[in-house]
């Protein structure tokens, strides 16, 4: 081979060596998408703890919060997302404060459907709501359950490392897979702050004005075929709600709350 030639192989190998190293280096996206082959017969089971310590004038109230339940799932295409229906199969509630324990009865509320429609990316609309009896709504407001049930997802497909973020204060970031069972885990963290004018009240429709930030922090797995795995949120609510209507004092509170919800089938 001649001088040239060999300056020419040469030159074609260092060109396909850093191409090949370009490709490598390429970083893998991935796009999360809700589907009803995912989430139609599925089951989640739900696990809640929540602290709640208030103050009104110069009254002190602590309790705790436990909820445990089984939700179960159809889904169908539908247009822009799907159409779903949801219901607790089990549910199991417990208030715990100074002056004692209260476990409602939640057999009104089993069966009871929730139906909606979700965008692929989470977005939930709903179209009709169980009835919650009283002795479950001066427990836990559970009229929205189906809303808080699953995460929002990125709009857009993201490699690790990689963030997406709304106008709403919400951001997702893509973190290091994982595996199971020879499966490739998808992971992504979430964290969101927003604020609101507007509390509440337990157990009953009225809202009242108030200065309310929550912050939450979580994790979710996610199966590139089944869709959600496993999803954790460490959720915090500062609300200040000054006297007036129903009021007569001041009210301060703060609520931590640790949730879990994981896929059985």
């Amino acid at each position: 081979m001649s001088r040239g030639g060999r300056g020419r192989g040469a030159l074609l190998l260092l060109v396909s060596a850093a191409g090949g190293a370009d490709a490598q280096a390429a970083p893998v996206t991935a796009r999360f998408r809700y589907t009803a082959a995912q989430l139609d017969r599925a089951t989640f089971a739900e696990h809640s703890t929540a602290r709640l310590d208030g103050q009104t004038g110069t009254r002190v109230r602590r309790e705790t919060i436990t909820r445990e339940g089984l939700w179960r799932m159809r889904a169908i295409p539908a247009t822009n997302g799907l159409a779903i229906e949801a219901w607790y199969d089990s549910l199991a509630l417990v208030r715990e404060t100074a002056q004692g324990t209260l476990a409602p009865d939640t057999d009104g509320l089993l069966g009871g459907r929730y139906r909606g429609t979700l965008s692929p990316t989470g977005a939930y609309t709903p179209r009709a709501r169980p009835f919650i009896p009283d002795q479950v709504a001066e427990v836990a407001e559970l009229s929205r359950a189906m809303e808080d049930l699953l995460p929002p997802l990125p709009a857009v497909p993201l490699a690790a490392g990689q963030r997406w973020t709304d106008s709403s204060g919400l951001e997702l970031r893509r973190l290091a897979d994982s595996s199971a069972s020879g499966r490739t885990i998808l992971r992504l963290e979430l964290r969101s702050r927003t604020e609101s004018s507007q509390a509440d009240l337990r157990g009953d429709t009225l809202a009242l004005p108030a200065s309310q930030t929550t912050v939450e922090e979580g994790r979710l797995a996610w199966d590139p075929a089944r869709g959600l795995l496993r999803r954790e949120r460490h959720i915090i609510v500062e609300t200040n709600v000054p006297a007036g209507g129903p009021l007569k004092e001041p009210l301060r509170s703060r609520l931590e709350q640790t949730v879990v919800v994981e896929r059985g089938r």
